[in-house]
């Protein structure tokens, strides 16, 4: 995944500090729709980089299939657990096979929040300047 962004410090040599805009799905067109409640911002993170860059710079960001990973389990193991629940639990009433889900959806939060704070430490999400623009 490659993202446009631009540099704000370089603290060293080999390691930039990048601001990148926020994106959304539908193009970030806010004055225009405003349906997400979105309001955009930044993300500031630290990048690696074997070109010579320096404050101002726009660069392209690549982060990695790293980030995609992370997206499928946040979105995709809450909703997948709900449904495994609730189907699984099929003898049961119909209450207490949406409960099923409903605790399938939850271990799936938990799940996304236990992956998260371990990205978090590990630091398993790097970001690589690829080139100038």
């Amino acid at each position: 995944m490659t993202q446009i962004a631009t540099v704000t410090a370089v603290p060293r040599p080999g390691v930039a500090v990048v601001s990148v805009a926020r994106q959304t799905a539908c193009g970030h067109d806010c004055e225009h729709c405003a349906g997400c409640g979105a309001q955009g911002g930044t993300v500031t993170v630290q990048a690696r980089t074997e070109i010579a860059v320096s404050p101002g710079d726009q660069v392209e960001l690549f982060s990695g299939k790293q980030v995609l990973g992370i997206a499928a389990l946040v979105y995709l193991a809450p909703v997948a657990l709900f449904l495994l629940g609730y189907f699984l639990s099929g003898p049961l009433t119909e209450g207490m096979r949406y409960l099923c889900g409903g605790g399938g959806f939850a271990l799936g939060i938990g799940l996304a929040v236990l992956a998260d704070r371990r990205t978090r430490r590990r630091s398993a999400v790097t970001f690589t300047i690829t080139r100038k623009l």
